[in-house]
């Protein structure tokens, strides 16, 4: 019986970009329901308290909305990145140019995010 082992080549047909683009889609709803909850909370604290048994107040609510927000740009970014990726390969075989301009631009990107949430003065 012959085995034949396809994970060296998960990367050459992109499967594993697959995997993660639907990875980083269901963190970034998990992300988004956070984000949503959160600013329920903040916004109507009567309800969100009542309902959490007391757990969460506006103050929780709002430390919560403001720690979802890079993890939700990341897992943003991830996903528009790599489908963009998937889409360019699947259409001209693109090569490493393609590639590298993604990195940048998520780099940049994140850096951006990075930036304005923690070390924007007055933010």
């Amino acid at each position: 019986m012959n085995i034949v082992d396809n994970t060296s080549h998960e990367g050459q047909d992109g499967s594993l970009l697959r995997k993660l683009a639907r990875v980083s889609a269901w963190a970034l709803l998990a992300g988004i329901v956070i984000l949503v909850i959160s600013g329920w909370g903040i916004t109507q604290t009567g309800v969100i308290y009542k309902f959490s048994f007391g757990l969460v107040d506006r103050r929780l609510a709002d430390a919560i909305h403001r720690a979802a927000n890079a993890p939700v740009v990341f897992f943003f970014l991830a996903h528009v990145l790599i489908n963009i990726k998937l889409a360019i390969a699947r259409r001209h075989h693109s090569g490493r140019t393609a590639d590298i301009i993604l990195i940048i631009a998520g780099v940049l990107l994140m850096a951006i995010t990075v930036y304005m949430e923690y070390f924007r003065l007055g933010g």
